[in-house]
C-alpha cells in the first residue's frame, strides 16, 4: 500500500479548519501524516489545530510566517515523507472515500512512474457546508496537456493527488503569480507544468470535494481570479508543440472566463479587454456567455421574491450525498463535439519524453 500525506495550507480559518480536518481524518484509506501549514494567522487557527493534534496522532502542525498559500503547500510538500501527497483547502471537504479511490485509480497503472497524478469530480458548497451545485464531469485521462491548457478539468486545489517526487520535480506551486497581484491559479499552473514534462493523469469521475464559496475567500476574489488564468495561459502558450489552434482556443477560453469575473467585480477597465479578444475569437460564443450570464443574474433576482424563496429547493449536506449522483454518463455530457476535438488535439499533440 502506497504511503499517503495530506497537505494542508492554513490561513485564518478557524471558521471552518475544524471540519476539514476531520474529513482528512476520517478517510478510509489510512494516511501516513496529515500536514497543516499555519500560514501566519491572526484568529483562533493556531489553537484549534494545538486542540485537534490532541486528538489526530497523524496532525503534524507547521507555523510559518504568513508567505502565502503556494510557499505554505511547497512547505508541506518538502515535509511530507509519503510517496503521494494530497491537497486540502483549509475551507473545503473531503468525501471519506475519496484517497482510497484515487489510490486505486492508480493501482490500475501499476503505480507506474509516469502516471503521476489522478483528481476527481467536485461539488461546490455554501458558508453551511451545503451542495448548491456540480462542477463538470468530463473524466479527462492521460496525455491531456493540451484540452487541460483550454479546459480546467480539475478545477480547484483541493482534488489533485500528486506523487511526491513529481511535485518536487516540477518545482511545485509558483508564489509569483500572488506576488504579482494574481490569484487563484497556482493549482493549475502546477497542474500544467506536470502535464507539460509528459507525465500522465487519472480521473476518479465521483463528486468526492466539497469546494467551497463564501464572501471572502480567494474563490471570491474575481478580479484576480480572471488576471490569473489569463496569465497562466499566456505562459503555456510558449510551449513550442502549441499549434495556433490549440493557441486560439485557449486564449478564448481564458478570456471568455474571465470576462465573467471581471464583470462580476465590476472591473471595467479589464473586461472591455477580456470582451475584445473573446468576441475577436468567438463573437457567438461571446454573446452566448453573455446571455447566460444575464438569464443568471435575473433568475437569482427572481429567487429574491418572498413568495418563491420559500419553494426553493432544499439543499443537502455534501456529506449527504452520494458522490455517484449527479454524474452524467460522457456521451451525455454537453459540448460533446468540442470535447472530442479537445481529445484528438491531446492526441496530436508530441509528449514529452520523461527524464528519468
Amino acid at each position: 500500500m502506497p504511503s499517503v500525506a495530506i497537505v494542508i495550507p492554513v490561513y485564518n480559518a478557524e471558521h471552518y479548519i475544524e471540519e476539514t480536518l476531520l474529513s482528512a481524518a476520517r478517510q478510509t484509506y489510512p494516511v501516513r501524516e496529515i500536514i497543516a501549514v499555519n500560514d501566519g494567522s491572526r484568529d483562533g487557527t493556531r489553537g484549534i489545530l494545538e486542540r485537534l493534534s490532541q486528538e489526530i496522532d497523524t496532525l503534524k502542525i507547521v507555523t510559518v510566517p504568513n508567505g502565502g498559500v503556494a510557499r505554505a503547500r511547497n512547505i508541506g510538500t518538502e515535509r511530507a515523507t509519503a510517496h503521494y501527497v494530497a491537497y486540502l483547502d483549509a475551507d473545503d471537504l473531503w468525501h471519506p472515500t475519496k484517497i482510497e479511490k484515487q489510490v486505486a485509480a492508480l493501482a490500475r497503472h501499476g503505480h507506474q512512474s509516469d502516471w503521476a497524478a489522478v483528481y476527481t469530480f467536485f461539488r461546490g458548497i455554501n458558508d453551511e457546508s451545503f451542495v448548491f451545485g456540480s462542477g463538470p464531469c468530463d473524466p479527462a485521462r492521460g496525455a491531456i496537456f493540451g484540452s487541460h491548457l483550454v479546459v480546467n478539468h480539475v478545477g480547484n486545489g483541493s482534488s489533485v493527488m500528486v506523487r511526491r517526487d513529481v511535485a518536487l520535480a516540477v518545482g511545485g506551486f509558483d508564489p509569483s503569480y500572488a506576488d504579482h497581484g494574481v490569484g487563484g491559479c497556482e493549482d493549475r499552473d502546477f497542474q500544467l507544468r506536470i502535464l507539460s514534462q509528459g507525465y500522465l493523469m487519472e480521473a476518479v469521475p465521483e463528486f468526492l470535494v466539497g469546494y467551497r464559496f463564501y464572501e471572502g475567500n480567494m474563490s471570491s476574489n474575481r478580479s484576480r481570479m480572471g488576471l490569473g488564468q489569463i496569465s497562466v495561459t499566456e505562459r503555456f502558450l510558449k510551449d513550442e508543440r502549441v499549434s495556433d489552434e490549440l493557441k486560439r482556443l485557449a486564449l478564448e477560453s481564458a478570456h471568455r472566463y474571465a470576462l465573467t469575473n471581471f464583470l462580476a467585480a465590476g472591473d471595467w477597465k479589464n473586461a472591455w479587454t477580456s470582451f475584445k479578444v473573446s468576441l475577436a475569437s468567438s463573437p457567438s460564443r461571446t454573446a452566448l456567455m453573455l446571455l447566460r450570464r444575464s438569464k443568471g443574474k435575473l433568475g437569482k433576482s427572481v429567487r429574491k421574491l418572498p413568495v418563491l424563496r420559500r419553494r426553493a429547493p432544499i439543499r443537502r449536506p455534501f456529506t449527504a450525498m452520494d458522490p455517484l449522483e449527479g454524474v452524467l454518463p460522457v456521451d451525455a455530457l454537453p459540448n460533446r463535439q468540442f470535447i472530442d476535438r479537445l481529445q484528438e488535439i491531446d492526441r496530436e499533440m508530441p509528449r514529452q519524453t520523461l527524464i528519468s
